[in-house]
């Protein structure tokens, strides 16, 4: 497994627990009827915070365990990153065209910053997928 498929993966699992917990998190607080859109700021802070110390400690511990590993990436590497971009750009689009739905609906301004979130974490999970899949299956 190299280096950037390690990554990969760390870097897809940190996503979907983060954002996975956030995004619970809100839908017990919807079901609640407690989600406060004047608090939008704080979340989007201690998201973006955790994703950078996890990811962090993470590459880390992937790089001591194999430092040799850590080089530039090859032509497969770049053409899998190239082609999971590409696809992933179908996920971005439909969470925008979803937000704008919501804007057009007259929903507030906190409910399409969630959905713009939710979009953008999408993706990036999509594209981790899709990654893990062309280096396991093949390109």
């Amino acid at each position: 497994m190299s280096f950037q498929e390690k990554s990969n993966l760390v870097m897809t699992v940190i996503m979907v627990l983060v954002f996975g917990g956030y995004f619970g998190d809100l839908g017990v607080a919807v079901i609640r009827s407690e989600a406060e859109p004047s608090q939008l700021g704080m979340p989007f802070i201690g998201l973006t915070a955790a994703i950078i110390f996890y990811s962090i400690i993470a590459h880390i511990i992937v790089a001591v365990w194999s430092p040799d590993e850590a080089e530039d990436a090859d032509e497969r590497d770049k053409f899998i990153e190239m082609r999971a971009d590409a696809r992933s750009g179908y996920v971005l689009g439909a969470g925008a065209i979803l937000a704008l739905n919501l804007a057009w609906l007259g929903f507030d301004v906190y409910w399409v910053a969630h959905m713009v979130l939710a979009g953008l974490a999408g993706a990036e999970i999509f594209k981790g997928v899709q990654r893990a899949i062309d280096y396991r299956v093949g390109v």
